[in-house]
């Protein structure tokens, strides 16, 4: 997938790619925003800077679609609809993706967890997650 990159290192992510947008780990971004990745992620890529204010956060991986569900249930997100948020919509169009055409999940109202919203896309039987604060 095009977009961001991942920090410098490999880190313990298998299919982290290497990284020009990034002044944080990949940890330390998904421990900050709460955001757990599935083990069969892969094509992970992210960008992260907390030097700049609200600390923008994106995070774009792919994952069996059967492994979505428990994705969306162990990040606590709820769903949306399918109007894809700006966000992640620069990136869902340049990976090539129909926009408003996947499932939308986002952080339930009222939740204390910080606020991260996306979209995931079908693509040749395994789905794209792409995330953003």
């Amino acid at each position: 997938m095009a977009g961001l990159h991942s920090a410098e290192h490999a880190g313990p992510f298998p299919h982290e790619s290497p990284a020009d947008t990034a002044d944080v780990s990949l940890e330390q971004a998904l421990s900050d925003y709460e955001v757990r990745l599935p083990k069969t992620a892969e094509d992970i890529t992210y960008g992260a800077l907390k030097a700049l204010d609200g600390y923008p956060f994106r995070v774009e991986f792919s994952i069996p679609c059967d492994s979505v569900p428990a994705f969306v249930r162990d990040n606590r997100l709820a769903p949306r609809g399918t109007e894809t948020p700006d966000a992640v919509r620069v990136d869902a169009a340049d990976a090539g993706f129909a926009l408003d055409s996947g499932p939308v999940y986002g952080r339930a109202a009222g939740s204390k967890l910080p606020e991260i919203s996306g979209a995931v896309f079908e693509r040749s039987g395994s789905c794209a997650v792409l995330l953003a604060s």
